[in-house]
């Protein structure tokens, strides 16, 4: 069953990733990494009245009351359910240790009655399992703890106190409601399973604290050794540890101040935000946390882009992140092909994702952010540990150009959609072919190496004007030699067929897309193919405001047309135009875009992809990092401009 689609909070420690709903009820949780394995299928956590029938109610339950928010510089989730039906009130802490992989779900659970009573807590849990990987469970005795385990996974639900019953299967969801579990079996194939924990007598209005943590390991006896550690340290020191963690994590992060609490937060929000869609153990960075396990609305995004990256690494060393940044192209390093160039997408472990096609702008997007890593840090033994790789993907590009129209030949667009020769690609890759011949330059390369890719990348501005740039109009098109319908016969009567590889094979392709698109700021912004007050540009990038704005709730579309998820305007497209403006000098019409985009994160602070073109409300992925790198570039650039 697909779950919801929105990640209302997240939590975690850069290996292992918790996603919430608004009425505290874990939907997700992701380990060893951050975007696999999923683990749970579902979760509840309630209260019971001991030796009432029937009592348990979930915290998710409609007649409890739900409040949600981070505490103050950290990524420790408070939530405040209150139950005035049946007399209770629970605050409860989410947050993942930074040492541990343990996500602790602290409770402190308030009688709201005059009058004494028995509560209990009550789990029921059910792994994710499928025909290769049969998620099984059991019941260990000595460290009284409810394990969930299949191939390299083991997931056990334990607490501070005793258990005080358990069931495993046979309907435990059901017994669970019910409030009494039946242990007859503490081994089983089945993937669901209940426990409970005797709170005690709570006396009027009294309040009590207690634990409960969900510790991974990819053994039984490491599993039940992390069990163990936990119980040690206890929820406290846990608690306490991991919000110093956070607060030292800022700490070290470039301090930015506008004096708006509104922009203020949102930085250094975007900065936790970071941590955990980073993994420590690759480098790798996270578009978002995954919402369509089952591609029911989209492709999916709980994957590394080499475009999405080059921004994020951009934003991060403008946070003071340069660590993670140097990280993350030793992982683009690790993970190019052989042919030089880089795929469409990729776990954070490096595999190949699910992929539909190459996209040749994130090849030069990378290169291109290995120098803008290098501006930041002046650090030559980093340009030294990917020149190899920068050579590689270099040449890559060169060889990629269409003799026919001297620009990269047909690869996918930035959207991941169309087919085609696009003028975003082409001015991704100039960028790269530029860029590594800087590198070569810094690093004192002879010139017969790197005077071809200055030549190209020469070649391809030239191509990018006879090509894209339409004098009469006044603008730039998005696309040449392009297949709008990628499941037939194109719409436009005016196609040819192109080769689309080394076999022979042929499309139908149209010559012209005249779609304005947000891309084509691309041109300036980031890639500085064409000066920012360049009459082409700056005409571009009117007509883009003109076409893109949405009507009403204000922000920039993608392009026209769109149809994805309502067509609504995107945060990133909105700080995209913002950054041009930015750079360009026009600080008013940026600082307006920026508190747009600000002022559509969520209620705990999260920048969404979209926002909804009729409520004005965060749209579809939350978050996204992309969004919250761009935020990080706008907000940046205006501070160090006197502006805010």
């Amino acid at each position: 069953m697909q779950k919801s689609y929105y990640n209302n909070a997240i939590t975690g420690n850069s290996s292992m990733l918790a996603c919430f709903s608004e009425r505290a009820e874990l939907l997700r949780l992701f380990w060893p990494d951050i975007d696999y394995i999923q683990n749970l299928d579902k979760m509840f956590l309630g209260l019971f009245e001991k030796n009432k029938t029937g009592s348990t109610v979930w915290l998710n339950d409609i007649r409890c009351e739900h409040h949600q928010e981070y505490l103050p510089d950290s990524n420790i989730i408070k939530n405040m359910v209150t139950n005035f039906f049946d007399g209770y009130k629970v605050v409860l802490y989410d947050f993942v240790h930074p040492e541990m992989d343990v996500l602790v779900r602290r409770f402190e659970i308030e009688n709201l009655r005059g009058e004494s009573r028995e509560l209990g807590l009550m789990s029921f849990s059910a792994a994710t399992s499928s025909d290769s990987e049969v998620a099984c469970s059991l019941f260990d005795f000595m460290n009284e703890a409810l394990v969930h385990y299949k191939p390299d996974s083991y997931i056990a639900v334990t607490s501070d106190i005793p258990v005080y019953q358990f069931q495993i299967g046979n309907n435990a969801n059901d017994a669970a409601v019910n409030t009494y579990l039946y242990g007859k079996d503490d081994i089983g194939m089945m993937k669901d399973a209940a426990i409970s924990w005797d709170l005690g007598v709570f006396q009027p209005h009294a309040v009590k604290t207690t634990n409960v943590y969900l510790c991974a390991a990819d053994t039984l006896k490491s599993c039940k050794a992390l069990v163990r550690r936990v119980k040690t340290v206890g929820g406290l020191t846990a608690f306490r540890e991991t919000g110093r963690y956070w607060k030292d994590y800022l700490e070290k992060t470039t301090k930015l101040k506008s004096g708006n609490t509104l922009l203020d937060d949102l930085y250094k929000r975007s900065l936790l935000v970071f941590r955990l869609m980073y993994s420590k153990k690759s480098g790798g960075l996270m578009a978002a946390p995954e919402v369509d396990e089952y591609f029911t609305k989209c492709g999916k995004y709980a994957y590394c882009w080499g475009r999405d990256a080059a921004f994020i690494t951009g934003a991060l060393d403008i946070g003071g992140l340069c660590e993670s940044v140097d990280h993350f192209y030793k992982w683009a390093v690790n993970v190019q092909d052989e042919d030089g160039s880089w795929q469409q997408r990729y776990h954070m472990n490096g595999n190949l994702g699910p992929c539909w096609g190459l996209q040749v702008d994130e090849t030069g997007t990378i290169i291109w952010g290995m120098l803008n890593h290098y501006n930041y840090t002046k650090n030559t033994d980093f340009l030294k540990s990917v020149w190899d790789s920068v050579k590689a993907a270099a040449d890559f590009l060169v060889r990629f150009i269409d003799s026919e129209t001297g620009l990269p030949r047909p690869s996918f667009d930035l959207w991941e959609e169309r087919y085609g020769e696009h003028a975003y690609s082409s001015a991704s890759v100039c960028a790269g072919l530029k860029s590594a011949s800087e590198m070569a330059r810094i690093l004192g390369k002879p010139s017969q190496e790197y005077i071809q890719w200055e030549t190209t990348a020469d070649s391809i501005k030239k191509a990018i004007v006879k090509y894209f740039w339409k004098e009469d109009y006044r603008r730039f098109i998005r696309s040449i030699r392009v297949k709008l319908n990628g499941f037939g016969q194109e719409p436009s009567s005016d196609t040819m067929l192109i080769k689309v590889n080394p076999k022979g094979y042929v499309r139908d392709v149209t010559k012209e897309d005249w779609i304005v698109d947000v891309s084509l700021v691309g041109l300036g912004i980031p890639f500085e193919i064409f000066e920012l007050n360049d009459p082409m540009l700056r005409d571009t990038v009117s007509l883009i405001e003109q076409v893109l704005t949405a009507q009403g709730v204000g922000g920039i579309k993608r392009y026209e047309n769109d149809t994805y998820i309502g067509g609504n305007p995107w945060i990133l497209t909105t700080l995209w135009i913002a950054l041009y403006h930015a750079k360009s000098g026009n600080y008013k019409k940026a600082k307006e875009y920026l508190i747009w985009a600000a002022s559509g994160k969520t209620e705990l602070g999260l920048l969404p992809e979209q926002i909804n073109r009729d409520t004005g409300k965060p749209e579809w992925i939350i978050p996204l990092t992309w969004s919250h790198a761009m935020y990080v570039h706008v907000y940046s650039e205006l501070i160090n401009a006197g502006v805010l």
